[in-house]
């Protein structure tokens, strides 16, 4: 999730376990859990050195294991003993420390991204999908919370927070459970057999998801509000836009995406360039691969997306591809830059 929601977990942990801080302060204890709560994204630095290996390999990896999880605490526990001169407040800062690291973890896992919690051991990524990167629902409880703590210099409200905070990931688990099962439905209604049936979490409200229907290499996705009887946000541009797509079971408009596109001629050279050894990390990260599109112009680009992620009315999120200027250059790798139409950047 985003680094705030990590922040305001950690520093109510922190406040719910105020009484285990004798060694050190409540704010050294406050501070370690916050510091921690964030740090394991720091691995965002691998952005700026290869775009594709961080989305595909090195975000949310090794800072986000539970097997490294112990040498995490330990760095940064020591790092706080040894500026504090303190041999002393090691293992306590090590077990806050630890305390605020599994907090990230733990939020990260209810998310779609996809987390190596075995790294590394294993390679494999374990994810739930049922909230989205930001949830504005899980920011208020958290603050709420919080603050109560803070300014009542108790530590129950942060314990109610936290109790509330699991009641609210619950039921959005159980809602994740409903909406798959109206994928299901849909599917049987049409003949379906599906391969695989997701539900994933959406912005703007804790009744929107995303219902994805696999059937081999088709795709078939809809944007779904559960609860229709809750008021609509006047929200305005291109967020009301947004909002607006998402729709009642009975309204739904369902969607066919295919991994290589709908067009048959086209469907070979498409899955040339997804075989293409240089796009091995992309393979890794997609869970449901599509074609995004196809430019034709100057230079002809191929552009692949990950449905997890995009978002009715906006542009595709993680576009990666080929492009080239004639059928006699070589294909050259590219991302298209978030949120543009076609701002590019070379990864060869």
């Amino acid at each position: 999730m985003d680094a705030l929601a990590h922040a305001l977990l950690g520093a109510t942990l922190a406040q719910a376990t105020s009484a285990r801080c004798t060694v050190l302060s409540p704010r050294q204890c406050l501070a370690i859990c916050v510091s921690s709560a964030v740090f394991p994204d720091i691995d965002f630095i691998g952005f700026l050195v290869d775009p594709l290996r961080f989305l595909a390999e090195w975000h949310q990896g090794p800072t986000h294991s539970l097997i490294l999880l112990p040498l995490w605490a330990a760095l940064i526990g020591g790092a706080f003993a040894l500026v504090g001169r303190r041999k002393a407040a090691f293992l306590p800062a090590c077990v806050f420390a630890a305390v605020g690291l599994a907090s990230h973890i733990g939020l990260d896992l209810m998310t779609a991204y996809g987390t190596a919690l075995l790294y590394p051991l294993s390679q494999q990524r374990f994810w739930i999908g049922s909230l989205f990167l930001v949830d504005p629902v899980f920011l208020l409880i958290a603050l709420g919370a919080l603050v109560a703590s803070l300014r009542l210099r108790r530590p129950w409200p942060a314990l109610a927070g936290l109790a509330l905070l699991a009641l609210y990931a619950g039921g959005q688990t159980l809602q994740q459970l409903r909406a798959s099962d109206i994928a299901r439905q849909w599917a049987q209604a049409n003949g379906i057999a599906p391969v695989r049936v997701a539900a994933l979490a959406q912005p703007l409200s804790p009744f929107n998801w995303k219902l994805l229907v696999v059937d081999g290499d088709h795709y078939h996705q809809a944007h779904l509000k559960l609860d229709v009887g809750a008021a609509a946000l006047p929200i305005p541009g291109t967020l009301g836009e947004l909002a607006r797509a998402y729709r009642s079971p009975q309204q739904m408009v369902w969607q066919r995406r295919h991994r290589y596109g709908e067009d048959a001629d086209l469907q070979p050279q498409v899955q040339a360039r997804w075989h293409d050894p240089r796009f091995a990390s992309y393979r890794r990260f997609a869970i449901f691969p599509a074609l995004s599109r196809i430019d034709h112009g100057g230079e002809t680009c191929i552009w692949f997306t990950d449905l997890r992620y995009d978002l009715p009315t906006l542009p595709d999120t993680f576009r990666y591809g080929f492009c080239r200027g004639s059928e006699t250059q070589p294909w050259r790798l590219y991302r298209l830059r978030y949120f543009s139409a076609d701002s590019r950047q070379g990864l060869d």
